[in-house]
């Protein structure tokens, strides 16, 4: 069941990250790699809701809190996007933008994953 459930989600979770990334970018209109910064902070912010939401609450299935954590966040979120993006800002000479986009993936990635626990912890 856990397999499946994976499989599952983290289909979706795909289909969200390339479905969000591409609307933000397009609307953005820009090449600052907003999509993926989007979809990114936005999985923090779910996991951080998710995973303490699952942890406080362990009546919770843990396959369904594999399959959302795991399969839908993980697909959801992208590190290796974000790394390929911030090393061709940097080989772009955009040290500014690589800087700031480092600097807000990270700490905003921190708050929001924080902002998701304590939302959590108040349901």
């Amino acid at each position: 069941m856990r397999i499946f459930l994976l499989i599952v989600f983290g289909s979706i979770g795909t289909l969200a990250r390339y479905g969000l990334q591409g609307l933000v970018q397009y609307n953005v209109e820009t090449t600052f790699p907003s999509g993926t910064l989007a979809v990114n902070l936005i999985g923090c912010f779910l996991l951080g809701g998710i995973g303490e939401y699952g942890l406080d609450h362990l009546a919770f299935p843990p396959d369904w809190r594999i399959a959302i954590t795991v399969g839908f966040i993980g697909a959801f979120t992208t590190f290796s996007t974000f790394t390929w993006e911030t090393v061709r800002l940097f080989e772009d000479g955009d040290w500014l933008r690589a800087c700031v986009y480092v600097t807000v993936s990270v700490l905003g990635g921190m708050l929001l994953l924080r902002g998701g626990m304590k939302l959590a912890k108040w349901f």
